[in-house]
C-alpha cells in the first residue's frame, strides 16, 4: 500500500509600514505594539509589548494579497483607515517593501506615507487589552530595534526596548530608504 503524504500549504501574509511626518516634518514610521491578548485565539498574545509593521496578518483562503491587507487594515486599524490605503494602492503610492518567499511561507510587506492629520487621528487611538497602541520611532531608532526572538515570548517587553521579528525591522528600515 502506497503511504499518502499530505503537502502543506504555504504560510501566506501581509502588512504594511505606514509612514507620516512628525511636527517638525521628519518621517516617523508608526509601529504597531502587540498586545497583552489575543482576540483572535482567546489566549495570551506572544511576544507583548513587542512591535511590528503598522499591519501584519494572514492571508485566508482565496484571497490575494491586497484583498488581505484591505481586511487587515480593516480589522486592526478601522474603516476609517481602509479609503486611505486603498487610494494609495490605486494611484500607486503603496509600494512593495519586502517579498520574503520560501517554499514554507510567503511574507509581503507594503509601504505607504499618510497625512499627518490622517497619522494623528490613528495613533489617537485608546489601548485595551487587545490592543498595545502605537510607537513612533524616527529613521536613526532602527539600529536599536532587536529581534523579538532573543527575548521569552510570554513575558515580551517590559521597558522602553524596541523588538521586532528581523523581517518586520527590514520593513520599517526599507520604508525609510524608500520614501526618503
Amino acid at each position: 500500500m502506497q503511504k499518502i503524504y499530505k503537502i502543506p500549504k504555504k504560510k501566506k501574509s501581509v502588512g504594511v509600514q505606514i509612514l507620516s511626518r512628525d511636527k517638525k516634518g521628519a518621517l516617523v514610521a508608526i509601529l504597531q505594539v502587540r498586545s497583552q491578548w489575543n482576540e483572535e485565539k482567546n489566549s495570551p498574545e506572544s511576544y507583548p509589548g513587542t512591535c511590528q509593521v503598522t499591519v501584519h496578518g494572514k492571508l485566508e483562503e482565496g484571497e490575494d494579497f491586497i484583498q488581505a491587507l484591505l481586511r487587515e487594515v480593516l480589522e486592526e486599524l478601522g474603516a476609517e483607515i481602509v479609503p486611505i490605503i486603498r487610494e494609495l494602492y490605486e494611484s500607486g503610492q503603496l509600494i512593495e517593501l519586502v517579498d520574503d518567499d520560501s517554499p514554507e511561507r510567503q511574507i509581503v510587506t507594503f509601504g505607504a506615507i499618510i497625512r499627518e492629520a490622517d497619522a494623528s487621528r490613528l495613533v489617537a487611538r485608546e489601548k485595551s487589552p487587545s490592543f498595545g497602541g502605537f510607537k513612533l520611532i524616527h529613521r536613526d531608532e532602527i539600529d536599536k530595534i532587536i529581534n523579538l526572538r532573543t527575548l521569552n515570548k510570554e513575558i515580551g517587553v517590559t521597558d522602553e526596548t524596541i523588538a521586532m521579528f528581523p523581517d518586520e525591522k527590514e520593513a520599517v528600515k526599507l520604508a525609510f530608504e524608500k520614501f526618503s
